[in-house]
């Protein structure tokens, strides 16, 4: 894999599972020293303008993330064409997105694609479905930190 220094994470809306896994690689990086990396998150069908879930706030703030400023915003073309890698939650974002941009196939990736996991959404499910989304995206992080040293 070629040097990366841009990274966009996706989901649906914006307010869960991407916004956590932006906070966590945020941070993930610049504990690595790793430099001059940039890194937002996008939905595909997302909630403009809405701020972070509650519960995914309340998991970040367990570990010392602050997700209180997130602004939930819309995939675009722009982020399709600046960001490097794009990595998303699940098979059908891959498809979704591969589809409407041909010219984005071999940048987006299952963020789970090395450790075979889907990260599921926990929109609207108790808050146990978003401690096991955090557990799982600080997992798959791993992975991809590695490749990115």
């Amino acid at each position: 894999m070629n040097k990366i220094n841009s990274v966009l994470l996706v989901c649906i809306g914006n307010i869960c599972r991407s916004p956590y896994a932006e906070i966590k690689l945020k941070e993930m990086i610049k504990n690595s020293k790793l430099n001059n990396f940039n890194i937002s998150s996008a939905g595909i069908y997302a909630m403009i303008g809405e701020p972070a879930n509650l519960n995914s706030i309340k998991v970040a703030k367990e570990k010392n993330l602050d997700l209180t400023g997130h602004i939930a915003k819309q995939l675009t073309l722009e982020h399709v064409k600046h960001y490097e890698l794009i990595l998303v939650m699940e098979e059908d974002q891959k498809k979704w997105i591969e589809k409407k941009y041909p010219f984005s196939f071999g940048k987006v990736h299952l963020i789970g694609k090395w450790n075979n996991e889907i990260i599921y959404d926990p929109y609207q499910k108790p808050y146990s479905a978003f401690l096991e989304m955090a557990k799982k995206i600080d997992l798959c992080l791993l992975d991809w930190l590695e490749k990115f040293k």
